[in-house]
């Protein structure tokens, strides 16, 4: 089968879907993009990948995916998005200030503030998705985190571009995610040509971390069905 390559959260790293990978049985790749622009990301992503492959993001991860798809739609053949928006950044100026403070003295700071919405609290595996989202973080270092951090407030409108992303899309989101409404799902998948939105319940940002059984369940299904 087609690789599937895997780009993590602002953040994470391949902790993010340790689980998931060994319940979806699949070869996969992680790739950590850190570029301070979302064209830097795409080059990363672009020069660990091969010819063709499946390509799944989470968060940010999930927008470098977009990006991926726009840029090289020809090599795409599968695109999987976590909790990903295409429009443009609404409040430049704070996600840079974030950026800053991540830079300064208040990583651990921005990292409770964050790690408290990340996951569904009341979720079987609300805490333990929270403190696997700092952990990861604390690992990456501050630097990674901020440049993502910089990728993200400067990543402009991708709305209009989607339609060139004609590979099989598959939008999956936590019905709780309070990063990126569910909505979002079905905009996205209703914006290319070969979407599909899948809802997971009781659920927050990480669905592979929260619920990584079912999340495999429903990956595999679309990658039968579409690679």
């Amino acid at each position: 089968m087609t690789l599937l390559l895997e780009i993590p959260a602002l953040g994470c790293d391949e902790g993010l879907y340790e689980t998931f990978n060994a319940a979806l049985g699949l070869e996969t790749k992680v790739v950590v993009a850190s570029g301070s622009r979302m064209d830097a990301c795409v080059d990363q992503v672009l020069a660990q990948a091969p010819k063709e492959f499946f390509l799944l993001g989470t968060s940010f991860g999930g927008r470098v995916a977009l990006e991926t798809a726009v840029a090289s739609p020809e090599r795409v053949k599968v695109l999987i998005i976590i909790g990903a928006g295409a429009g443009p950044v609404v409040d430049q100026a704070a996600g840079l200030k974030r950026s800053e403070r991540v830079r300064g003295t208040e990583f651990e700071v921005v990292l409770k503030e964050m790690g408290d919405i990340v996951s569904h609290l009341p979720g079987p595996r609300g805490p333990e998705t929270m403190e696997a989202f700092r952990a990861m973080s604390r690992k990456g270092g501050p630097e990674r985190f901020a440049l993502q951090s910089d990728a993200m407030a400067h990543r402009t409108d991708l709305w209009p571009l989607l339609s060139k992303i004609t590979c099989p899309v598959l939008c999956l989101w936590g019905e709780h995610d309070q990063y990126s409404p569910a909505e979002t799902a079905m905009k996205i998948a209703t914006s290319v040509p070969r979407g599909t939105a899948v809802l997971i319940k009781d659920c927050g940002h990480f669905p592979t971390l929260e619920y990584p059984e079912e999340t495999a369940r429903s990956v595999a299904g679309f990658l039968s069905i579409s690679g």
